[in-house]
């Protein structure tokens, strides 16, 4: 960027090749960065038809009929899952019949193609998950009344004990695709590529310039991420943190190989850097199991589920920061604990400068975001979740202080770096923003912790110099001044002044990154 502010700062750059283009008062807001993005999941929905405007199995049986008729028999038919994104709130309550389609019902419309009906990624809403198949489908997959399901895993039957077609899965991470139903067809590479190039043009569309994966990806991800840069596809900056692909008892082995070339800063440049790895505190070791074999695919996930015991946790931990690799850790349910095992680890070794992340950042009461502070972390937020989808129920759930809760003018007071999330559910930043400076639970419209709310102007910093910092970049981005990088959006709205109702709508008429156009309305 070589210069900001009016005619006088601007005109001497100008010359007759320049384009100029006239902004009409528009409002000019520094780059957004999703801070915890899975950017690449956004475009893997519209691979799949929709059943979101179907309000009845008839209307299901319709679009799958239509389907059929294009294609050969014997051809696989999947369909995103029953109900309406982002957060398929009441399916089936949704359809007039007011239950699940069976393999009956999909035998109907399409009896000569296997037919899936996939479940909601869980962290959409929560489980149970429902996915269906039909009589094809269930013969290819193997799937008959003697079928042993795995953990977490009903296959509801009928009176005669014959599969009805539907799973309800009540593991949170998913793994019907993994062992039950492996014969659907998978994501594959040039799938995810499409997707990828699809992600980033909707992502640009709201603002954002660049992403920051926390969780990790997987090898097949970052394989789809390494390839779309080579091709000059890579529009927005990611910087993706790793996946472990190993187990516990495997780390001592395979973390000095991961840190050769992720430690510190990582690898790469200012569009593409993996840096850190994604350490799991606790979580369900079967689920870890299952879907640590079906590894290389991931399916919704992006990235490879793992489980650790305390004490596995801090072993990586600990060696984890003696090889100067960045920790990202979900402490949704977990804070108190992993800050013990980080205070200990910091007592000895230091990692102020490695920029540890505390990804969802949940519940956090005073004495905690002090030691935060303390250990120099940063953090980052789910406020469109945890706040405005399901503050209410996430506050009697923990049994927590609402003011606890995502506690983002406490971190702000505090001066700790944090971002504000997506979560890709659903992936609008401008909903985030409005959630943290709300604070108002979608069902119930009240307040929680009000406390805690952010200034608009607070929230857009999160999302800009908040996530410039997360990303390792504030010397080069997250403020318009000269010498930075021209990456900007120019806004449909005000942000700062529209209704809060509002601003969840908001677009962006042109996004720039590094001084290239990558969207313009």
């Amino acid at each position: 960027m070589l210069a900001v502010g009016g005619d006088r700062e601007v005109k001497p750059w100008r010359d007759r090749h320049t384009r100029v283009v006239d902004l009409r008062g528009a409002f000019v807001i520094p780059g957004l960065v999703d801070a915890h993005a899975h950017m690449d999941r956004e475009g893997l929905k519209y691979l799949l038809p929709s059943l979101a405007r179907c309000r009845s199995i008839a209307d299901v049986q319709a679009l799958i009929r239509a389907r059929a008729a294009k294609r050969a028999p014997g051809e696989w038919i999947v369909t995103m899952p029953v109900g309406a994104p982002p957060f398929y709130l009441d399916p089936p309550g949704s359809l007039t019949d007011k239950r699940w389609p069976t393999r009956a019902d999909l035998d109907a419309a399409a009896p000569r193609h296997p037919v899936y009906v996939r479940g909601i990624w869980g962290y959409w809403n929560r489980p149970p998950v429902y996915s269906v198949a039909n009589s094809a489908a269930l013969a290819l997959a193997g799937v008959d009344r003697h079928t042993v399901p795995p953990s977490g895993v009903e296959i509801l039957e009928d009176a005669s004990g014959e599969p009805t077609g539907v799973f309800v899965e009540h593991n949170l991470i998913q793994v019907v695709e993994s062992t039950l139903m492996r014969a659907v067809p998978r994501f594959t590479f040039e799938h995810r590529l499409r997707a990828l190039r699809d992600s980033q043009r909707r992502y640009a569309a709201l603002g954002i310039t660049a992403t920051y994966e926390g969780h990790g990806i997987a090898p097949e991800l970052l394989r789809v991420y390494r390839e779309s840069h080579a091709r000059g596809e890579l529009a927005l900056r990611c910087t993706l943190a790793l996946s472990p692909t190993w187990r516990a008892e495997d780390a001592a082995r395979a973390l000095p190989e991961v840190a050769a070339w992720a430690g510190g800063r990582g690898l790469g440049d200012d569009r593409l850097r993996v840096a850190g790895v994604c350490l799991a505190y606790g979580g369900d070791a079967e689920v870890a199991r299952i879907l640590h074999e079906s590894q290389p695919y991931t399916g919704w996930a992006g990235f490879v589920e793992s489980a650790n015991t305390p004490e596995q946790y801090a072993a990586q931990a600990a060696e984890a920061a003696r090889l100067g690799l960045r920790v990202n850790t979900l402490v949704t349910r977990c804070l108190p604990e992993v800050l013990e095992v980080w205070e200990a680890i910091a007592a000895k070794i230091p990692i102020r400068h490695l920029r540890w992340t505390l990804v969802h950042l949940h519940v956090a009461t005073p004495a905690q975001v002090a030691r935060i502070k303390r250990l120099g972390a940063v953090a980052t937020t789910n406020p469109i979740s945890y706040l405005w989808r399901s503050g209410a129920m996430e506050a009697a759930k923990v049994g927590a202080d609402a003011d606890h809760m995502i506690p983002h003018a406490s971190l702000a007071r505090h001066r700790i770096p944090f971002g504000l999330a997506t979560d890709n559910k659903p992936a609008n930043p401008w909903l985030a923003f409005a959630a943290a400076v709300e604070r108002r639970d979608m069902a119930s419209g009240s307040v929680l912790g009000p406390r805690e709310r952010l200034t608009r102007l607070a929230a857009l910093r999160a999302l800009t110099v908040g996530g410039a910092w997360l990303t390792c970049a504030e010397a080069d981005r997250g403020t318009l001044a000269p010498g930075m990088a021209a990456d900007l959006a120019v806004l449909d709205r005000d942000p700062l002044g529209a209704p809060i109702e509002d601003v969840a709508e908001l677009t962006s008429q042109l996004t720039m990154v590094g001084g290239v156009i990558v969207h313009e309305a």
